[in-house]
């Protein structure tokens, strides 16, 4: 990361999840019947949600998503009751976002990548270095149009996002050397997100291998030599403990992760006015403090695991040029159509609006 936030913020976050995370009991959940929800849609009634994701529950996603649930009960006078899932209980994100369309599972946290195996358009989320910085994602989040094409991708496939998460850069480990050109590619046999623009952008780079595991899989793949790298943000590094099984991070910024919150259009309809407003405030509220939170600890993650004995390097300008200029030639144009829904020139455009953003 070219410009990391102070620590301090990072431990003082973590005091406030620690002190509301304690404050929060979840209870064994009401298993969802496969035929579909069976909440009232009325003031009085009390709904109880399941909610998936698939990272551990020492990580800050698992927390504020706990979060989510604690302020969501709070805010609905206790008429919402929300259980939360960690550690892919319900499945991978593939098969969160799957069970969420089909109303088996209520909310499900997933990476973009996954999502686009369901809804094609998004993958320009995905395209690397597309999201420069901190400041570039939040004026996209804050333009009208862009965000206007991205609900209506959501609402066109039966599925309410009640917010975006911001995942942060993605970052490269290995345990063959430090990627400082792309020549240092050479040799690498990477595991990617079920992405097929990411899976392109790197096999576009001689000497590449790009592999697919289930993130649950992970750590133990790296250790077996099944693949010999990784990437992903910092915090994930972090929380899956990559620095046991890696040897070298290096902060590529490549990607930029976002997640939705996503909940079937159906069961979200169900739920009272004032279970849904209660829902979709403590979504946002959530968020912002996330975000906050993600980009405060980095610094210190950054410490934690050069103590580890991580070797880190961060690369250079020449580096990042190189990289999207070769993707802006090879594997954008491939996509246009795709995020235009079958027309070319739409997609392109909506790219360079984004662009012109930074």
């Amino acid at each position: 990361m070219r410009s990391l936030l102070r620590s301090l913020g990072f431990l003082a976050v973590l005091v406030i999840f620690s002190l509301l995370a304690a404050c929060i009991e979840l209870t064994e959940p009401t298993i969802a019947d496969e035929s579909g929800p069976s909440n009232e849609s009325n003031s009085d009634s009390e709904a109880t949600l399941r909610l998936g994701h698939v990272f551990a529950e020492d990580d800050p996603i698992h927390k504020s998503t706990v979060m989510i649930a604690d302020l969501a009960k709070e805010y609905s006078d206790g008429e919402l009751q929300i259980d939360v899932y960690s550690n892919s209980q319900l499945g991978g994100e593939r098969e969160l976002v799957e069970g969420v369309q089909m109303g088996i599972v209520d909310i499900g946290l997933a990476a973009n990548a996954p999502v686009t195996n369901f809804i094609p358009s998004l993958v320009y989320w995905d395209f690397p270095y597309l999201v420069d910085s901190i400041e570039h994602m939040e004026r996209i989040e804050n333009d009208e149009s862009i965000m206007g094409a991205l609900q209506t991708d959501f609402e066109n496939n039966n599925l309410v996002n009640l917010g975006i998460q911001y995942g942060g850069f993605r970052q490269i480990t290995n345990s063959v050397r430090p990627i400082e050109t792309l020549d240092d590619f050479s040799g690498i046999n990477i595991r990617l997100l079920e992405s097929e623009v990411m899976i392109e952008s790197f096999e576009n780079i001689p000497g590449t291998r790009t592999s697919n595991m289930a993130f649950s899989e992970l750590y133990s793949g790296l250790q077996q030599g099944v693949v010999n790298a990784q990437e992903n943000p910092l915090n994930s590094i972090y929380s899956m403990k990559f620095f046991e099984v890696q040897d070298y991070l290096s902060l590529t910024n490549h990607f930029f992760t976002t997640r939705y919150y996503l909940m079937n259009a159906d069961r979200f309809d169900l739920l009272s006015e004032k279970q849904q407003e209660a829902l979709v405030r403590a979504t946002e509220e959530v968020m912002e403090l996330h975000k906050e939170e993600l980009f405060a600890e980095e610094a210190q993650l950054l410490e934690i695991l050069e103590e580890e004995g991580m070797e880190i390097n961060e690369v250079s300008d020449e580096f990042v040029d190189e990289f999207r200029t070769q993707m802006k030639e090879t594997v954008y144009p491939r996509f246009y159509d795709v995020v235009g829904n079958g027309d070319e020139e739409v997609g392109q455009k909506l790219i360079e609006e984004i662009e012109a953003l930074r």
